[in-house]
């Protein structure tokens, strides 16, 4: 149980720092698409300097912070697991409904994550193809065991009725 507290600490903390943080980058990618002067600031989104000043580079922008929005919001109901969980509530259908939303949002954010660093790329017209792992993969693997727990979870749940109705 103490992993599970070290693990709820790490999460409220990355939690607090998003929520805090998020409304400035909120207002700085605002401030970026609405103005039309050049910026010398460097903005990296996965890993790609891109060019504010084409539309491409803030499409990219905007589509890197829908990318975060979904992570942010997966965060969240990772959250309500981990309270679930700290709270001795295993197989319960709330949490096979957590399982499932959250690996649903994960999915959906790596495949943002490959539209936006194909889009990031473009605005500098530097689109190449890389062979190999990256995020894309990492992010969908684990969106798709985040899936599969939660049909362990609905069997789990199965298993648990089906044990208090027999005597």
């Amino acid at each position: 149980m103490r992993k599970l507290y070290i693990l709820k600490t790490i999460v409220d903390f990355i939690w607090i720092m998003s929520l805090l943080f998020y409304p400035i980058i909120l207002f700085l990618t605002f401030f970026f698409i609405f103005t039309n002067e050049i910026i010398d600031v460097p903005i990296k989104i996965t890993s790609v300097s891109i060019d504010l000043t084409s539309p491409l580079g803030k499409i990219a922008l905007v589509a890197g912070n829908i990318y975060f929005i979904i992570l942010l919001v997966a965060l969240f109901y990772f959250r309500k697991l981990m309270n679930n969980f700290r709270k001795r509530l295993i197989f319960e259908e709330t949490n096979q409904f957590l399982f499932d939303k959250i690996g649903s949002l994960v999915v959906v954010s790596s495949i943002v994550y490959l539209l936006t660093d194909f889009i990031a790329s473009s605005s500098v017209n530097k689109v190449e193809i890389n062979f190999g792992y990256g995020p894309f993969l990492y992010l969908l693997g684990l969106g798709l065991f985040f899936k599969v727990l939660a049909e362990v979870f609905k069997i789990g749940k199965t298993m648990k009725d089906e044990n208090e109705l027999t005597i």
